[in-house]
């Protein structure tokens, strides 16, 4: 059996709150992949000086038919001034994926390395994100705090700039993915304008030639089919031709041969 790169999509939640001295930490993988989901909430201390992800697992598959099983776990760790490591469990994960199949009835499974790099880089997105939205909702609540409650004047965060809300990454790679499905759509109608429509007018622009040059008036064809029955207007056109070249200073008798515009 063959291995592919991941091709799933991995979006956990994971939000951080303020209680006294402790932060709450929820976390849900968001997965349908995910057959041992469960959200879960962790404590930890406020007073930490390091704080963490660590994601194990994920490297021994367990394959049965068209299914291949990767389990993983997911911990938060911190650690306090004095060296002392905790680490608090997120989540245990249990990841299933059905292989595609060939011409030739192959099986193709999932890499396990590379979901495991994909589990890595959206947790560590949403670890920043919520670290950065528990900050900002901190600063918010003490830039709330007023001496004398009783003629407290509420405030927006647009008062107080370093508290105001960024938009989330997510959001962020969701419109990015929009603009970038629109100018797919607007190259592909270029290009398709491009092949298409110069045919189109030239096809057009010689059908009307050709129409226009068909169309002859009953007077030219009255004077073209007298010229034909009647030799002595030949006979003067020929004549006519000989004096518009004698005028423009050329000789038709040594030049060349009009003999193809007399009568036969």
């Amino acid at each position: 059996m063959k291995a592919k790169a991941a091709n799933f999509a991995f979006d956990p939640s994971l939000r951080i709150f303020g209680s006294g001295e402790h932060l709450l930490v929820v976390f849900d993988s968001q997965s349908p992949n995910d057959m041992q989901r469960a959200a879960r909430t962790v404590r930890i201390p406020k007073a930490f000086e390091q704080l963490w992800l660590d994601v194990s697992g994920f490297d021994s598959a367990e394959d049965e038919g068209h299914q291949r099983s990767l389990r993983g776990r997911v911990s938060l760790v911190t650690q306090d001034d004095a060296g002392l490591q905790v680490s608090h469990e997120l989540a245990t994960l249990q990841l299933v994926f059905h292989a595609e199949a060939d011409r030739k009835g192959t099986l193709t499974h999932i890499d396990p390395a590379q979901v495991a790099y994909t589990v890595r880089q959206a947790l560590s997105e949403c670890l920043g994100e919520a670290l950065n939205e528990c900050f900002q909702r901190g600063e918010v609540q003490a830039a709330g705090v007023l001496p004398e409650p009783v003629h407290a004047v509420p405030f927006t965060a647009s008062q107080y700039p370093g508290a105001a809300a960024q938009p989330s990454r997510k959001a962020l790679r969701e419109q990015a993915a929009n603009d970038a499905e629109r100018q797919a759509r607007a190259r592909k109608r270029k290009t398709v304008m491009a092949w298409v429509l110069p045919p189109v007018l030239v096809i057009a622009a010689l059908a009307t030639i050709s129409h226009l040059a068909s169309l002859q008036s009953p007077i030219e064809n009255a004077v073209a089919q007298q010229m034909a029955n009647d030799p002595e207007s030949i006979k003067a056109q020929v004549e006519l031709t000989k004096q518009t070249l004698q005028s423009m200073g050329l000789d038709p008798g040594q030049g060349g041969d009009l003999g193809c515009l007399a009568p036969q």
